[in-house]
């Protein structure tokens, strides 16, 4: 803390903001700087190993809340997910918090669960970079940190001594083609294999109204979907959670409850996908994402904060949970600005939570690239103008007038290494994690 102070007396005296668009006066610049300086709270590593007295000003920043959200300002990178991987370590050994959701196919994740649940004996050496490569979505099955993730969480739940094992759930939908935005047949198949197995007449009935429809997915665009083809599967998606959601009390005499649960909210999952799929606007001329692809942007955002719900409802009363998915989608704010030139700005994730979860809801925004911050006067240079990464700064109780306007206004955040959105950060996040210059992901090599 005396670095940073020093840090921030000496090189920053003469480095004003530019907050809200306007021209303040060099005191109030030095003021926030001040404030952050005095507020940002150092840690020792974001790796996973060693000990965890650092992270300990982090139990009064999450509270009594029942859902953190980390984010990630660009996908693939090392700092973001060693740092996930050991604030969740710190969350269920210091705070009892009992599962990790991720931005990440929720039916596929399934194997991940099942994995991590533990078992007789220890796995393979090589058994969690396979589960990891086959089973992350979105190519996240390549970072060697989800490995570690998966790692740590199975030999938490081998130890005898832990009476509440961890676990882990993604939340987000099975998408696949062109645009990443149309739905796979994973979460289908899913459901279906489950129904095969308590209710094989129900499953007979139902695959034959699948079978011409799979084709479509993931969206081949030599394979274009007709309005009666779309609403046949729309249809046989229905009838596939009509039928779960019938048979539930049946079909739990047969297979557990846990099963069961996958298994129907792999269904909703399929229907969740649909909804995305019909809200996807064909591709601007020159190719790019449409104006009008924030419908599905949305629908996706508030797709995922549904599943995080379910997921929260599968841990019960007590259950506490890390949700780990990209700045984009935890924050408390609608997405303006960034790569694409959309009609309107796209609801996040975060802001359906916060509505839903209230203060029991605790937002920590990620801060950091792999290129220099793209604007001067945004909140990655605030950040790196007054301390060396990493740390956290609670966003949350600062009295002094500057300070609460420099949080109020709007100001670009770095995201995807290149791109930039504009929020504000008082009500965007609570908590900002500044991680400075970021590397690549570590690779998978099973």
């Amino acid at each position: 803390m005396r670095r940073l102070h020093i840090v921030t007396a000496l090189l920053f005296a003469m480095l004003p903001l530019v907050v809200a668009g306007s021209q303040p006066a060099p005191a109030r610049a030095t003021d926030v700087e001040r404030w952050i300086a005095a507020t940002a709270v150092p840690l020792r590593s974001v790796e996973l190993q060693g000990d965890l007295d650092d992270l300990q000003p982090l139990a009064r920043m999450v509270g009594s809340g029942r859902v953190v959200a980390l984010g990630e300002s660009t996908h693939g990178a090392h700092e973001p997910l060693a740092f996930r991987n050991r604030l969740f370590r710190y969350l269920v050994e210091r705070l009892g918090f009992t599962a990790i959701a991720l931005e990440t196919g929720l039916p596929e994740s399934r194997a991940i669960a099942v994995f991590v649940a533990g078992g007789s004996g220890a796995p393979p050496p090589t058994e969690a970079a396979r589960i990891a490569g086959e089973s992350f979505t979105w190519g996240f099955g390549n970072f060697a940190e989800n490995v570690e993730l998966i790692r740590w969480m199975r030999a938490y739940n081998d130890d005898p001594r832990r009476h509440r094992k961890v676990r882990f759930y993604g939340v987000d939908l099975s998408l696949g083609g062109p645009q990443g935005s149309t739905p796979t047949p994973a979460a289908i198949e899913s459901a279906l294999r489950y129904l095969a197995r308590v209710d094989a007449p129900a499953a007979s009935r139902l695959r034959p109204r699948f079978a011409p429809l799979i084709r479509h997915l993931p969206g081949d665009p030599s394979s274009r979907i007709s309005t009666a083809e779309h609403d046949s599967l729309t249809s046989a998606i229905g009838a596939l959670v009509q039928q779960l959601e019938r048979g539930r009390g049946a079909y739990a005499a047969a297979w557990s409850n846990e099963e069961q649960a996958w298994a129907l909210r792999a269904a909703v999952t399929a229907q969740q996908g649909d909804l995305v799929h019909r809200a996807q606007a064909p591709p601007s001329p020159d190719g790019g994402i449409s104006p009008g692809a924030w419908r599905e942007i949305e629908a996706r955002d508030s797709a995922m904060a549904e599943n995080v719900r379910w997921a929260l409802e599968q841990e019960g009363h007590s259950g506490r949970m890390l949700v780990f998915a990209h700045d984009m989608h935890v924050k408390n704010a609608p997405t303006v600005g960034g790569p694409w030139k959309l009609e309107r700005p796209p609801g996040a994730m975060g802001q359906h939570l916060r509505r839903a979860l209230g203060d029991q809801f605790v937002i920590v925004g990620s801060v950091g690239g792999r290129k220099p911050a793209a604007d001067p006067t945004g909140i990655d240079s605030a950040l790196a103008r007054v301390g060396r990464p990493p740390f956290v700064l609670d966003l949350r109780g600062a009295s002094a007038p500057a300070v609460r306007h420099w949080l109020a206004a709007e100001h670009a955040l770095d995201v995807n290494d290149g791109s930039t959105i504009r929020l504000r950060p008082g009500s965007a996040f609570d908590v900002l994690l500044y991680l400075g210059p970021l590397t690549a992901a570590r690779p998978n090599a099973p």
